[in-house]
């Protein structure tokens, strides 16, 4: 795990990790954010494997948070799900929308077999297992951890039909998923058009600051920067004659962003729009 887990701390009780990256191996450079009451933690989206949940806990243990008694998932995709069970094992209890729990029930099996079948992970899968949320609901969700309240809220389907967001209103700061990417492109593979923008739109009122599921956290120029990309992407889609043009063209309009892989379905996402 290329440069190990890193940490930011936003608040006293908000910290944020990830690998970075843009590979498997990193969990794709998805952004795990830990809250911080005065008896328990709540920790949202504990990255793709086991081994990586490891990592998270023992930060946590270093910075001498309490107990993580939730886990807080954002949407069903493993780079942010998968390391739910690891957490559930130690006895959290882990909570996400209705459609994201159905979901995981649906994908993750298979993903989980076809990764310990592939020698250039297997490893890293070797103890990981689908996991099935104790607790889902549909619109509205919230977690006391003692001087400080989380609150779950579904958005509406923006990225996947089960997004959530982590909103914490006394540190001003909410945990997007990915709503929001920052530096990466963006993956519309089961995304909705109407939905990135309404629900990017939305969250701008929940808070001051923002963690996007990849990329650094921010203010509002976190949501700009997304609804940009987003602007963007379907303007060279539509533009572009072809498929194999608009990708480079998209690639060239954002040179620095990793992620690379997303941006054919980001193409055909925008051009079956035309």
């Amino acid at each position: 795990m290329a440069g190990g887990l890193r940490e930011v701390a936003l608040t006293v009780r908000v910290r944020v990790f990830t690998l970075g990256g843009d590979d498997l191996a990193t969990s794709y450079g998805a952004n795990c954010v830990a809250v911080r009451g005065d008896r328990a933690t709540l920790l949202v989206d504990p990255l793709v494997a086991p081994a990586h949940a490891r990592l998270v806990a023992e930060a946590l243990g270093r910075d001498g948070f309490p107990p993580v008694t939730h886990v807080a998932l954002t949407h069903h995709h493993t780079d942010h799900a998968l390391g739910a069970g690891w957490f559930a094992a130690a006895g959290a209890r882990v909570v996400a929308h209705r459609r994201c729990a159905e979901a995981m029930a649906e994908e993750h099996p298979g993903l989980v077999a076809a990764r310990r079948s592939d020698p250039r992970v297997a490893g890293l899968f070797a103890d990981a297992e689908p996991h099935a949320p104790a607790l889902t609901f549909e619109k509205r969700e919230a977690v006391d951890l003692g001087g400080v309240r989380a609150e779950m809220l579904h958005l509406g389907h923006g990225h996947t039909a089960g997004d959530a967001v982590v909103v914490v209103p006394s540190e001003g700061v909410a945990a997007a998923g990915d709503l929001a990417f920052r530096g990466y492109h963006f993956n519309y593979e089961q995304a909705d058009r109407v939905g990135v923008r309404r629900s990017l739109s939305a969250l701008a009122s929940l808070a001051d600051r923002f963690v996007p599921g990849h990329g650094l956290p921010g203010g509002a120029d976190v949501l700009a920067e997304q609804a940009l990309y987003h602007d963007e992407a379907e303007r060279i889609a539509r533009e572009a004659p072809d498929e194999a043009r608009a990708a480079r063209a998209l690639l060239a309009r954002f040179p620095g962003h990793l992620l690379a892989a997303t941006v054919p379905v980001a193409v055909r996402f925008w051009r079956q729009a035309r």
